[in-house]
């Protein structure tokens, strides 16, 4: 199947070549090289002295080139990089062998990344996008570098050649940090608004005062003063953004890493002479400044497209609200109607003229006459504007509901009070609107409440229900039982089966118990990781007990094969405790003795019910 795309200049459709042109081939090798030279140059003086790497830009970069390129000509930009990646490898004095596999396994962590973020990134890069975001810290910054780390140590001569370079660690902590900084500046850096508001001078002045605070801080071996760096890089990034973050970072970590290496900075004055201790020390502040850094600017974006959705929603309401025949109204003062827009004859059968000369008192219904005498009060006071929703009498003897948006206007000579701008609608399309968005806000509402994974309730809901049904309880007596349940050897059963079908089996627990739990009062939530917890109100220590056997025998009945288990097949355990109330308390106790019920449930074999001593606090 031939890929093509839209030529903008002949709006005709052609056809997509496998090999990109070759000048930008080019540019992509010299920019890999640069990268690659600055990283190795970076490195290379803790590699001598048997540390680790500190950063390693250059897949970074060429993630960012992968997921900015048709997925079809990702092979030419592989064979480009592999070829860069192997000159420096051969240049490090590595065989070839062992310079080509390790070459590999870098296009492959770039690759690998690539693919698994290509779908959620590329349509339109912006990393400030929560799913984007995730998607990065996910597959590019963990997942990725995972891979080759694990594979790099299968390269025994590369091994000897430098130990360190295929320790999973320390293969890990560089390339996870070099996509973390790189591929975030690429992607950023190709955008069209690159510093958006910002001037060349206030952009190099930025750059230049956190190079000197970086030099400053550590350059010095005196004093602690790291922490300096995170507020400037904290100011970096909200006057430039995610692009300004990213170059903060990558400042922090060439300056952070010369002189760490060099035995200056905070740094060194830890109580060791490990150049690797104090290389990783060095990793962590930069990934935890990272961290920092990109949850900020992720936080504020999604603020600021909040507010501008909100600003588009008001702006869009308005012209319909303008555009529906509303009544605007000009008076006085004391409420003297001075003019009346031609749109109160359709809405409530008056003329204009009849209106004019008279005040609110003359349409306003008697029951709303109070409220609309403090409206206008509190804007004749100084209040910029009000709103009410009243009724107002109809032509024909009805009346309508209406909402009145009252503003006070000045004299533009005088700057005085001249008198006010009534706005009049009819609320019914507005309350239809209204119940719309409050039914997507209780729809929103409730997704917040399930959990993701297992579609049960969430750890939240489960807060919210056991902090409810404890204060229920504790006001009309009665007992409150909860069961806390466990998968046994789960981790076993994640390092068998993988990630994926762990979650498959997550999702199976919670099928099977949820067909257990038959009361609409009672809840059944994943607590954490392998952890469900039910909450059974109005349930006493028998009734608990019960229900946790049916969930233990149901789960193992369910015969999801499990090799590491000694069941054969996949089990839980289950904490169960009851506890009577009758004043005023939390439900901590409650938690604490069904989580040592699971405990004993687990050390004595697991695939059982404990349960705990009944309590009851007395007044």
């Amino acid at each position: 199947m031939m890929t093509t795309y839209l030529d903008p200049e002949t709006a005709e459709y052609r056809s997509l070549p496998y090999l990109p042109p070759l000048r930008r081939l080019a540019w992509v090798a010299l920019a890999l090289f640069c990268f690659s030279t600055a990283g190795t140059l970076l490195n290379l003086r803790s590699w001598r002295l048997d540390g680790v790497t500190i950063l390693w830009p250059s897949n970074g970069l060429l993630l960012g080139m992968l997921l900015t390129t048709p997925r079809r000509q990702w092979p030419a930009y592989l064979a480009v990089g592999f070829g860069i990646d192997l000159g420096i490898n051969m240049a490090l004095t590595f065989a070839l062998p062992s310079s080509s596999y390790l070459a590999f396994c870098n296009m492959l962590e770039a690759g690998l990344a690539a693919q698994l973020m290509y779908r959620t990134i590329s349509p339109n890069p912006d990393l400030t996008q929560r799913k984007q975001f995730l998607s990065l810290l996910s597959y590019g910054v963990v997942l990725a570098p995972a891979v080759a780390s694990l594979l790099a140590q299968l390269n025994r001569s590369g091994a000897q050649a430098m130990p360190m370079i295929n320790a999973f660690r320390h293969w890990f902590a560089a390339d996870a940090l070099g996509i973390a900084v790189i591929t975030p500046l690429y992607l950023s850096y190709t955008a069209r608004d690159r510093f958006p508001g910002r001037s060349r001078l206030e952009i190099a002045g930025l750059l230049a005062l956190l190079s000197a605070v970086a030099v400053a801080v550590f350059w010095q071996t005196r004093v602690p003063v790291l922490f300096l760096v995170l507020p400037v890089l904290l100011a970096l990034g909200v006057r430039l953004r995610l692009v300004g973050s990213a170059l903060g970072l990558l400042i922090v970590s060439i300056i952070g890493g010369f002189f760490t290496i060099a035995g200056y900075g905070p740094i060194a004055l830890m109580r060791t002479n490990s150049i690797t201790t104090r290389t990783v020390m060095l990793q962590f502040f930069v990934a935890t400044s990272m961290l920092v850094l990109y949850v900020v600017e992720v936080v504020t974006a999604e603020r600021e497209r909040l507010q501008s959705n909100l600003v588009d929603s008001e702006t869009r309401f308005r012209l319909l609200a303008e555009a529906s025949n509303d009544i605007i109204v000009l008076s006085d003062l004391a409420g003297t109607r001075h003019y009346v827009s031609p749109a109160v004859r359709s809405m409530l059968g008056w003329e204009p003229e009849e209106l004019l000369g008279h005040n609110y008192h003359q349409i306003v219904h008697p029951d709303d006459l109070d409220a609309m005498r403090s409206l206008i009060t509190s804007c004749r006071s100084g209040n910029p504007a009000g709103t009410l929703i009243y009724r107002c009498f109809k032509k024909d003897g009805g009346f309508l509901w209406l909402e009145a948006n009252i503003r006070l206007y000045r004299d533009s000579v005088t700057g005085a009070p001249s008198g006010f701008v009534n706005v009049v609608r009819d609320v019914s399309k507005r309350k239809a609107t209204e119940d719309e968005l409050n039914l997507q806000v209780r729809q929103a509402q409730d997704l917040a409440m399930v959990d993701g994974l297992t579609g049960i309730a969430n750890r939240r809901h489960f807060d919210e229900t056991i902090d409810r049904e404890w204060k229920r309880t504790m006001r009309d007596g009665g007992e409150l039982s909860l069961l806390m349940i466990d998968v046994d050897h789960f981790k076993p059963y994640n390092d068998l089966y993988g990630h994926i079908m762990g979650d498959e089996c997550l999702r199976a627990i919670a099928e099977t118990t949820q067909s257990v739990i038959h009361r609409a009062t009672d809840l059944f939530a994943r607590y954490g990781g392998e952890e469900f917890a039910v909450v059974l109100p109005s349930t006493d220590v028998y009734g608990a007990h019960m229900v946790a056997e049916q969930i233990r025998a149901a789960v193992e009945r369910r015969g999801l094969s499990h090799p590491a288990n000694p069941h054969g097949v996949v089990t839980v355990s289950v904490g169960c405790a009851t506890q009577g109330l009758s004043f005023d308390s939390t439900p901590i106790s409650l938690l604490k003795a069904a989580d040592d019920a699971l405990y004993r449930a687990k050390s004595y074999g697991r695939n059982r019910v404990e349960i705990a001593e009944p309590m009851r606090i007395e007044v």
